[in-house]
C-alpha cells in the first residue's frame, strides 16, 4: 500500500494510522446529526445521542497473570446448560480398533470407545411407563430438554390418555413391528459407528416432543413448549435418557404472572391487540382495578398493496408443469431436464455447463421468478419458457444432439457440430449464456417463497405514494385495557412465535431489540423456512441503516431478513384479544334480534318421544294411551321446528298448526286431515297462507273423470287384507311404519283419516 500512500488525503492517511482506544456511550439529554462517513452510500444520522470519549485500558502492572481454572467453576456433571459431559451417565472408555466413521470413513487406528455400564438396568419398560408425560434430558451426551409422549418395546406402545391418569396399551401390527426393528438397530448404530459409544442392545424406545421454548399465556404465565422441531430425531434408546441435572437453563425458567402495574408499569410502551387499532402502539399512562389505562396511536386502514401485486403476478405469469412445457416445446421430457439444469459437455479435456440452471434437484434449490417444485414435480415460469425457447432458436443444431440421445449421460463438443467448427460453436453457446446472466440467478431453497425483483419494486414504488398521502396517526384514549390485549415488546418472541404468514402480508416489528426500528412497519416478499425458525424477508416503508437490499430486489435499506417471533402480522390477525363487548357484538351479527339471516328464529332440538307402549295393532287403531294427537308413524312432531313469527301457538308451545302433514301430504294447510307418505290426501277446509306464503288449494281428486270414462270402474278398498296372527307376539317393539302422522293423517299402511 506505500505504493498507493501519495493519493490518500491527510484525513484517509490519518485514519489507517494507530490511534487510541475510544468508548461510545448512549446519552439522552444529547441530540445532533451525525453526518455520512461515506456520502452516496450510507445515510445521515438524524437523532444521535452517542458521545465520544478516549478510553483508558487497564495496565498489568504489579499483577501476574493467572494460570488454570478459577475458583467455583463447574465440571462434569455439574457443568452449565449446553456444556457436554459424558459423566452424566456411568461409563468406562478404553483404546481399541472400532471403525468409528466420522468423515465419510472408518477410522484406521485406535480410537476411545465410550462403554456404558449395566444398560439392561436403566432399559426396563417398567421403568419406562413411569416417564410418560415427564420432563427428561434426551440427546447424550448433548443434553435438551424433552416430553415423553409415549414409549415402546418390540411388541406394544404405551401411552396415557389425555383427562385419564391410567396408561393405555396398544399391540403393533406385524410392520409397526418390523419399523421398530429397523430404528433400536439404527439408533444402536448411529452411537456405536459415528460417536464411538457403545449402548448395549436397545429394549426399549422413548419417544418425545422437544423443548421449543416459552410461550406467553394470556394471563401472563411463562410456560414451555414442547412439539415436534423438523430435522430433530425424536426417537431416543431408553438407556441414554436422564431425568435431571444439575444445572438448568435459565433460558427456560418458568416464571408466574406478574401485577399488571409491574409487568406494564406507566410510561412503558406496548402494542394493542383489540378489534380495532390493531397492532397501533399503545402509551401506558396508568392503571385501574387491574387493567391499564393507556393512549394509542391509530392509525388509518392501509391498503393491500402486497396482496394484490401477489395475485397479479400469478394471473400474469402462471406456472406451467414440466411436461406441459415439454409437450408445448416438442421436446423430449429429459431433454427439457437437461436444458432447464446443470448440462455439461466435454470440450477436449474440459468440462462446459451449458445448461440454463434454472433448477437444482440435489441442492434442493429453484431459482426465484423461474421454476418452484410442486407435488406433482417441476413446474416453470413465463420467463422461463421464453428463456428455453430463445435457447431453442438461436442453436437448434445443439438441440438437436439433445433430442437423438436423451438418456445419454456424457456428450461431446462433436456430438453437436464437425469438429473444426465444434470448439467455436461452444464458446458461442457459453458466451450466450454469460450474456443473460443465467449463472447469476438468485437461488433459494425449495421451502423458501419469494416475489422476484419487479413486483417488489412495485409494491416499494405504491408504498411509497401511499405514504406521501398517509395522514398523521390519531391519538385515542383507552380504559380498561385488560393484559391479553397488550403486547409487550420483551415478550414478543414468546407470544409471536405461532403466527401464520403468507406473501403480501402487512406486519409491524415488534421485538424490543435487533436491527429494526421498534415499530416499523413492511410487507413481507419472502419466507424461507429453515430447520429452527422461519425467516421473512419484509420490504419496510421507510429506509433505516441496518437495511440492506434484499439482494438487489429493492432499494438500498429498505430491506431486512428477520425472524418471525419478531413481527406482529396485521394481514392475518391472528392474536385478537376477544372482551365482552366484542362478543356480544358477534353475536348479535349473527342473529340479530334473535333471527337468523333468513329472519325466522333459529332452530331448537325437540324433545324425544315418549316410548310406545301397547301393540302395533292399537297403534294403528288408535287404542294406545299415548297416540292421541301424537301418532308416532312419519308425520308426528319429532323433528326440530322453526317457530312461526306470527302464527298461533300449536302442540307443545309450537307454532306449527294442529294438523301438519305426513311425508308426502301438502304442507302447512291447518285444520286438515293429510296423509302421510303413500295414504289417501284429506279434506280439510282451506286455511291460511303457507309456509310459502300462498294459500293451498286441493284441486285433486283421485277418483275425478275415472267412472266416466271407464264405466266397469269399482273402486276397492286395501285395508281388507287381515293382520298376521302373530303380530302383536313380536319380541321387539319400535317405532313402527303404520302410525298416524301429524295431526290426524295416517302414516304407510294406515286407514283412510277422517275430517274432524
Amino acid at each position: 500500500m506505500k505504493t498507493r500512500d501519495h493519493l490518500l488525503t491527510p484525513d484517509e492517511r490519518k485514519r489507517n494510522d494507530f490511534g487510541v482506544p475510544l468508548k461510545f456511550t448512549f446519552n439522552p439529554d444529547v441530540e445532533y446529526v451525525y453526518p455520512s462517513s461515506l456520502v452516496g452510500v450510507f445515510p445521515d444520522i438524524p437523532r444521535c445521542h452517542c458521545v465520544e470519549n478516549i478510553f483508558e485500558l487497564p495496565v498489568m502492572d504489579g499483577l501476574e497473570p493467572y494460570v488454570g481454572l478459577i475458583d467455583g467453576v463447574k465440571l462434569g456433571i455439574n457443568a452449565l446448560a449446553g456444556f457436554p459431559s459424558l459423566k452424566t451417565l456411568p461409563h468406562s472408555g478404553q483404546l481399541g480398533f472400532h471403525g468409528v466413521n466420522v468423515f465419510q470413513q472408518d477410522s484406521r487406528n485406535e480410537s476411545m470407545v465410550v462403554t456404558l455400564l449395566e444398560p439392561e438396568a436403566r432399559s426396563n419398560i417398567e421403568l419406562a411407563k413411569q416417564k410418560l408425560g415427564q420432563r427428561v434430558y434426551v440427546g447424550y451426551p448433548y443434553l435438551q430438554e424433552a416430553k415423553v409422549e409415549r414409549v415402546s418395546d418390540e411388541l406394544f406402545d404405551y401411552v396415557i390418555v389425555e383427562g385419564d391418569k391410567h396408561i393405555t396399551t396398544i399391540p403393533h401390527t406385524p410392520p409397526q413391528i418390523d419399523d421398530w426393528h429397523r430404528r433400536a438397530s439404527r439408533i444402536e448404530s448411529y452411537y456405536s459407528k459415528r460417536l464411538g459409544i457403545i449402548t448395549g442392545e436397545v429394549e426399549a424406545i422413548v419417544h418425545v416432543q422437544m423443548l421449543k421454548g416459552l410461550v406467553k399465556t394470556s394471563q401472563g404465565d411463562t410456560i414451555k413448549e414442547y412439539g415436534d422441531v423438523p430435522n430433530v430425531d425424536s426417537d431416543y434408546a431408553l438407556q441414554l435418557v436422564i431425568d435431571n441435572v444439575v444445572s438448568e437453563d435459565q433460558r427456560f425458567i418458568e416464571r408466574a404472572a406478574l401485577p399488571i402495574e409491574e409487568e406494564f408499569p406507566e410510561d412503558s410502551k406496548a402494542f394493542f391487540l383489540g378489534e380495532y387499532n390493531y397492532g397501533c402502539p399503545v402509551h401506558v399512562i396508568g392503571h385501574e382495578n387491574g387493567k391499564v389505562i393507556g393512549r394509542v396511536s391509530a392509525e388509518v386502514r392501509e391498503p393491500e398493496i402486497g396482496k394484490q401485486v401477489v395475485r397479479e403476478a400469478e394471473m400474469i405469469s402462471p406456472y406451467t408443469p414440466a411436461f406441459a412445457v415439454a409437450r408445448n416445446l416438442r421436446l423430449n421430457p429429459l431433454t427439457l431436464a437437461k436444458l432447464t439444469s446443470s448440462f455439461s459437455v466435454m470440450l477436449g479435456e474440459k468440462r462446459i455447463n451449458l445448461g440454463l440452471n434454472l433448477k437444482f434437484e440435489a441442492r434442493k434449490q429453484k431459482v426465484l421468478g423461474y421454476s418452484r417444485r410442486s407435488g406433482s414435480g417441476w413446474e416453470f415460469s413465463k420467463k422461463a419458457v421464453e428463456l428455453i425457447q430463445e435457447y431453442m432458436i438461436k442453436f437448434p443444431d445443439f438441440i438437436a444432439g439433445i433430442q437423438r440421445r436423451p438418456q445419454g449421460d456424457m456428450f461431446k463438443a462433436t456430438d453437436f457440430y464437425p469438429e473444426e467448427i465444434a470448439a467455436a460453436k461452444i464458446e458461442e453457446i457459453r458466451g450466450w449464456l454469460k450474456s443473460i446472466e443465467a449463472k447469476a440467478f438468485e437461488r433459494v431453497p425449495l421451502e423458501a417463497e419469494q416475489l422476484d425483483s419487479d413486483q417488489v419494486k412495485k409494491i416499494e414504488k405504491d408504498m411509497d405514494v401511499f405514504m406521501q398521502t398517509k395522514p398523521p396517526p390519531k391519538f385515542k384514549k383507552l380504559q380498561g385495557v385488560p393484559r391479553n390485549a397488550l403486547l409487550k415488546p420483551a415478550d414478543a418472541e414468546q407470544r409471536l412465535s405461532n403466527q401464520q404468514f403468507a406473501l403480501g402480508d402487512r406486519v409491524i416489528y415488534a421485538q424490543q431489540s435487533g436491527k429494526v426500528p421498534i415499530g416499523t412497519r413492511g410487507t413481507v416478499v419472502g419466507l424461507t423456512r429453515t430447520s429452527r425458525i422461519l425467516l421473512l424477508d419484509i420490504l419496510f416503508d421507510v429506509s433505516f441503516l441496518s437495511g440492506t437490499s434484499l439482494g438487489d430486489r429493492c432499494s438500498p435499506f429498505r430491506g431486512s431478513t428477520v425472524p418471525a417471533p419478531s413481527v406482529l402480522n396485521l394481514s392475518n390477525r391472528q392474536l385478537i384479544a376477544e372482551t365482552r363487548e366484542s362478543q356480544r357484538r358477534h353475536q348479535q351479527q349473527q342473529h340479530p334480534n334473535g333471527q337468523t339471516a333468513f329472519g325466522q328464529p333459529p332452530l331448537r332440538d325437540a324433545p324425544p318421544p315418549a316410548p310406545l307402549t301397547g301393540s302395533w295393532r292399537g297403534a294403528i287403531t288408535g287404542q294406545n294411551a299415548n297416540t292421541v294427537g301424537m301418532a308416532r308413524g312419519r308425520g308426528e312432531h319429532t323433528l326440530p321446528f322453526r317457530t312461526r313469527p306470527h302464527g298461533p301457538p300449536g302442540p307443545q308451545g309450537l307454532n306449527t298448526p294442529p294438523n301438519g302433514r305426513g311425508r308426502g301430504g301438502p304442507r302447512g294447510a291447518p285444520n286438515g286431515t293429510f296423509r302421510g307418505r303413500g295414504g289417501f290426501r284429506g279434506h280439510g277446509a282451506p286455511g291460511p297462507a303457507s309456509q310459502g306464503g300462498y294459500v293451498s288449494v286441493d284441486r285433486e281428486d283421485p277418483d275425478a273423470g275415472v267412472i266416466d270414462k271407464n264405466p266397469n270402474f269399482r273402486p276397492r278398498p286395501y285395508n281388507t287384507m287381515p293382520p298376521p296372527e302373530t303380530l302383536n307376539n313380536s319380541p321387539r317393539r319400535g317405532r313402527g311404519r303404520g302410525g298416524f302422522s301429524r295431526g290426524t293423517g295416517r302414516g304407510r299402511g294406515a286407514v283412510r283419516a277422517q275430517a274432524q
